[in-house]
């Protein structure tokens, strides 16, 4: 009798969705996007898990293109706005943890836009200002 391998997730290799009309991290992706997990906060046991349910996969010939893809600077450019807006979310959650009151709250979190360059601007004005926090 032989044992079947399973496939191995590896950290250090992106992940890529191997089923059209996945939900996750507040949207529906295609298949072949990248997924990028550490970006969105996902626990390394929910990928772990849907790696091995043939949601997510690695894939040699994508992850070349990602490769090819250097980004300088801090990357804000490359990012929709809706990644944007999941970037301020999650920097106003930990400004949330970290102050003691409401008012302390208000005056430390990080401004929202929808417009695409503002954002960017609002977000590196509030590591400027306040990056300690993040």
């Amino acid at each position: 009798m032989s044992r079947q391998m399973l496939p191995f997730f590896q950290t250090a290799r992106p992940v890529f969705v191997k089923i059209g009309g996945f939900h996750a991290a507040g949207k529906v992706w295609k298949q072949g996007e990248r997924f990028n997990w550490e970006f969105y906060g996902v626990p390394y046991d929910t990928i772990q898990i849907l790696f091995l349910q043939d949601y997510l996969y690695h894939d040699p010939n994508l992850e070349e293109e990602v490769a090819k893809k250097v980004t300088i600077g801090d990357g804000l450019e490359e990012l929709s706005i809706d990644e944007l807006q999941t970037i301020v979310a999650n920097i106003n959650a930990k400004v949330k943890a970290k102050t003691k009151t409401t008012d302390e709250f208000f005056t430390k979190k990080c401004k929202e836009s929808k417009i695409k360059d503002k954002q960017i601007g609002l977000i590196r004005r509030w590591r400027t200002s306040f990056g300690h926090l993040e």
